[in-house]
């Protein structure tokens, strides 16, 4: 099912692209007498429109979709040359929208057409995605100074370029943050990527590790983990593969193995923003409404098996590496925190507690922090990305964590690496008025 609705959604696209490059090329010159003297910019617009629309009809490679996407975008400049006090200036601004729309259609393909492929399957799309990303990020910049980890709700509810941006206005200026959070990580795959996947020169120097208790929860099947056992790129890393941006090339056999990486809404920085909102009146029209004593993410509850064992041999890795080791144990919604699930998660706040003391690592618990304010939740348990900035705001200003540690000039591995300095952020307005319980 999932794949005949891709054939027909790669079908509506290609209709709907051709139809908009068949309007553009359709469009004649703009007579020179309803131009101001001197002013060529639009039909400029135009004749690049035109010859962008007829290489995209031949476009079938990632070089060529990259060129579509080069000609879209001269068209929006030569368009946002037209000067304000022209007439002409409330059609160009108009129609560069229609531009933008097509160079958006071209940059999908340009990603899609030809994915690369970085390794054998890992038993997880998100993490294979992940691995992908992370080694592009890192051949650009270097290992990030913080590495944000964890599930699905680090994922989308810590944003690694506001606590980026932070920390830059902290005084670290040359600090760089990633996430790479995986749906349904658990402590056994934060630990496999640490100690097993990353190599030791594209390890981090502090780990922000942004979850809550069903991570840790060693009463439930670990299905995600148990996945990646099974996985072809498990039984490579064994044999000592090394992921890379060019494994397999030039053998056949071994190239045949490595997938394509995955595209999903997770950005250059492994973030997924979610901009849902939750409403109790509305998700559980949707949902079903289940009570904490009949949710399989705490029956049965147990800390003391396998996920703990993983987080003890994460922390004595991090303390080996000199890596710092934060938890953050993530806030709950009110309606998610019902009377069983708040007394399970007393149980795993003094887990923490006793846990960070043997492990001597930080907890910052914000479990109860944003009660009753769903404006930062895109569901009862996951932040939306309100509350990923909220959140990234608050850590960078959090004194208990030792931010100081990052200090100066990151090591990056050999060879040349771009430096961030304070690249601008997209950041809701929304997310500023003053909060009530923090």
């Amino acid at each position: 099912m999932k794949t005949l609705r891709r054939y027909w959604g790669l079908i509506c696209l290609g209709l709907w692209l051709s139809w908009s490059l068949w309007a553009t090329a359709a469009l004649p010159p703009l007579p020179a007498s309803s131009r101001p003297l001197g002013d060529t910019s639009l039909e400029g617009a135009f004749q690049t429109a035109i010859a962008t629309a007829r290489l995209a009809q031949q476009a079938n490679s990632t070089d060529a979709w990259s060129q579509v996407a080069i000609g879209w975008s001269q068209a929006v400049q030569q368009l946002q040359e037209v000067p304000v006090s022209s007439p002409q200036r409330i059609f160009a601004q108009r129609k560069s929208r229609e531009y933008l729309a097509n160079l958006a259609i071209a940059q999908q393909r340009a990603e899609t057409v030809q994915p690369p492929q970085v390794f054998p399957a890992l038993g997880s799309q998100v993490l294979d995605e992940q691995l992908g990303v992370y080694l592009s990020y890192v051949a650009t910049f270097g290992p990030p100074d913080v590495l944000v980890m964890g599930s699905s709700r680090a994922l989308q509810g810590l944003d690694p370029q506001v606590l980026q941006q932070g920390l830059n206005t902290r005084g670290l200026p040359n600090v760089r943050v990633y996430t790479f959070g995986v749906n349904g990580g658990t402590a056994q795959i934060v630990s496999f990527v640490l100690r097993q996947l990353l190599s030791p020169d594209q390890l981090p120097r502090m780990v922000v590790w942004a979850d809550g208790s069903r991570a840790f929860n060693s009463g439930r099947v670990d299905r995600t983990f148990a996945n990646i056992l099974n996985s072809p790129g498990y039984v490579a890393l064994q044999t000592g593969d090394r992921p890379s941006l060019s494994w397999g090339e030039g053998d056949e056999t071994v190239e045949s193995k490595a997938v394509p990486l995955p595209t999903s809404a997770i950005n250059g920085y492994g973030f997924l923003p979610v901009t849902d909102i939750f409403d109790p009146n509305t998700y559980y029209q949707r949902f079903a409404r289940v009570s904490g004593e009949y949710d399989s993410s705490y029956r049965p509850f147990d800390l003391d098996g396998v996920q703990t064992s993983s987080l003890r041999a994460i922390a004595a890795f991090a303390k080996s590496r000199n890596i710092g080791l934060v938890f953050v144990n993530l806030p709950l919604s009110s309606d998610y925190l019902d009377e069983t699930r708040l007394s399970y998660e007393r149980q795993f706040q003094a887990y923490l507690r006793r846990e960070s003391q043997l492990g001597e690592f930080i907890v910052v618990d914000l479990l109860e922090q944003w009660q009753g304010q769903n404006q930062f939740f895109a569901d009862p348990s996951h932040l939306n990305q309100n509350g990923a900035v909220r959140l990234a705001q608050q850590l960078a200003a959090h004194s208990t964590i030792p931010w100081d540690r990052l200090a100066g000039e990151a090591s990056s591995p050999s060879g040349s690496r771009l430096r961030q300095r304070n690249l601008p952020v997209a950041v809701s307005q929304s997310v500023f008025p003053a909060i009530a319980a923090e």
